[in-house]
């Protein structure tokens, strides 16, 4: 019950119109309450009252028939029929006769603030003395003219007569408006519902299609700002879904064709060696040096996926030492030297001053070698790859890495850090119109599975810093990595 959206505002507007009605019909009982209008319906009730016992003293003959206790017990009888309380007074005021027997010889002219004599016709308010209020009416019995009675009807104004003056003067059209109010309100119920239910059941039938595998289905945006902010919501998290799952088919398919390659050489090179096809020496010597680079190059490939992996999982620890830029980059430079001479580019290092970040040292310098050895395998002879560095801001170091290389087409510089994506078009096989951008390596150097620049960006990124490429075609290409400075220096 009250599980759909359409009965649960429904049921919220009845609830709604029925407390408002709760607290008007409250708020009338308190105006009444306060107001002439419960001595009116008091002074009613007491008129019938008198007119009714009066009937019955004119049936008796008056009191001139009646002896004086049958004249009271007719008095006594008709204030229990009509539960009011009935007083006889004399000329002066006093009471000679009280149904209740309380207010005997008391001086009702005084209570009731009035002067005799007295009028025919008596109505009005009076305070007993523990402050009651009590509405009554009176009428002068016929008489002598000497000796005047007046015969007075009074009764407090009690919640009970209040209530049943407001149920037969107010209630009925405070519930025909209740009435009118609930029907709207259910009218209006259906509307919002029907405005708000449909663009979410949109939304629901294009998650239906998502998980049965319709990737490209999508809400249509409509409705209220939140429903509409909801598809929007969804929209964004089926793109991101869609995202993930072409880029997990990548992914897969990326490692089955770098796994591809080198499998193949072993397993041509050891079927070599097993057939007796290499038969000399030189023979079996190249074979287990390609055996052995393309295990080397599977290893790295499965080192690389793991590290990877790690950063997903957000499992990837890193210290955080105080690292001194300028010697750590002066090992890279050396490190990399061979390589550099081996390609006949000059490889420079210039650092502004001394520079200490905050991170690991180990993955710092993994940074910098990845993308050293990234320019090197992409200047030509002749070439000039430059690492630098210097303090950009007060709380920022700046390292590029600037090479004087083919360069990076434009529509390829935004996914270099992709994983997998290599500029190179030289690959044996279509990446989808990928372009890669690694020729093919020399004989002895293995070529990387395009997950160099996607680590970097990982480690970088988990230092708190920034990276980002620039490259003009014919020109070359520039790497910055922005790291903050270490907080001793600061």
């Amino acid at each position: 019950m009250f599980r759909s959206l359409n009965s649960r505002l429904l049921f919220s507007y009845v609830v709604i119109i029925l407390v408002c009605l709760a607290l008007v019909g409250l708020g009338l009982l308190l105006f009444v309450r306060s107001s002439p209008l419960w001595t009116r319906a008091a002074s009613q009730r007491l008129e019938d009252a008198e007119r009714a016992t009066m009937q019955s003293l004119l049936q008796e003959g008056l009191q001139q028939a009646l002896t004086k206790e049958q004249f009271r017990a007719l008095l006594a009888q008709a204030a229990e029929e009509h539960n009011v309380r009935i007083l006889l007074l004399d000329d002066t005021g006093k009471i000679r006769f009280d149904t209740e027997g309380e207010w005997l010889r008391r001086d009702f002219s005084a209570m009731a603030q009035l002067r005799p004599p007295f009028p025919p016709r008596l109505q009005g308010v009076f305070r007993d003395t523990e402050g009651q209020r009590w509405a009554f009416v009176g009428n002068v019995l016929p008489g002598d003219g000497r000796q005047r009675q007046v015969l007075v009807f009074a009764s407090p104004p009690t919640p009970l007569l209040l209530l049943v003056w407001f149920a037969s003067n107010l209630l009925p059209p405070l519930a025909q408006a209740g009435a009118v109010a609930l029907v709207l309100s259910i009218l209006l119920a259906l509307l919002i519902s029907r405005s708000v239910g449909a663009p979410l059941r949109r939304v629901a039938r294009a998650a239906e299609g998502i998980a049965r595998g319709e990737i490209g289905a999508r809400a249509p945006i409509s409705g209220p700002t939140e429903v509409r902010g909801l598809a929007r919501s969804f929209n964004t998290m089926a793109d991101q879904v869609e995202a993930a799952q072409r880029s997990q088919r990548d992914f897969v398919a990326n490692v089955s064709h770098e796994l591809k390659t080198p499998l193949t050489s072993i397993q041509g090179f050891s079927q070599a060696l097993l057939d007796g096809a290499a038969a000399t020496p030189q023979a079996k010597t190249r074979a287990a040096r390609v055996i052995h680079e393309e295990a080397n190059r599977m290893r790295r490939l499965v080192d690389e996926l793991l590290t990877l992996a790690r950063f997903d999982a957000g499992q990837m620890v890193l210290a955080r030492d105080p690292v001194e830029l300028g010697p750590l980059l002066q090992r890279c430079v050396e490190k990399l030297a061979p390589q550099a001479e081996a390609a006949d580019a000059a490889l420079e290092l210039n650092v502004a001053g001394r520079l200490r970040v905050t991170g690991d040292r180990d993955r710092l310098a993994q940074v910098f070698a990845n993308l050293l050895d990234n320019s090197l395998a992409h200047t030509p002879a002749g070439g000039k790859v430059t690492i630098a560095a210097q303090l950009a801001e007060k709380h920022i170091v700046k390292v590029t890495v600037t090479d004087t290389g083919a360069g990076i087409p434009a529509d390829a510089l935004s996914r270099i850090f992709e994983r997998f994506y290599q500029v190179d078009k030289s690959r044996g096989r279509s990446r989808g119109g990928r372009p890669e951008r690694r020729p093919e390596p020399a004989e002895g150097r293995s070529r990387g599975a395009g997950l160099g620049l996607a680590i970097t960006k990982e480690i970088v990124e988990a230092h708190g810093g920034a990276i980002a490429a620039e490259s003009v075609v014919g020109l070359g290409s520039k790497f910055t990595v922005r790291l903050p400075v270490c907080a001793q220096e600061t």
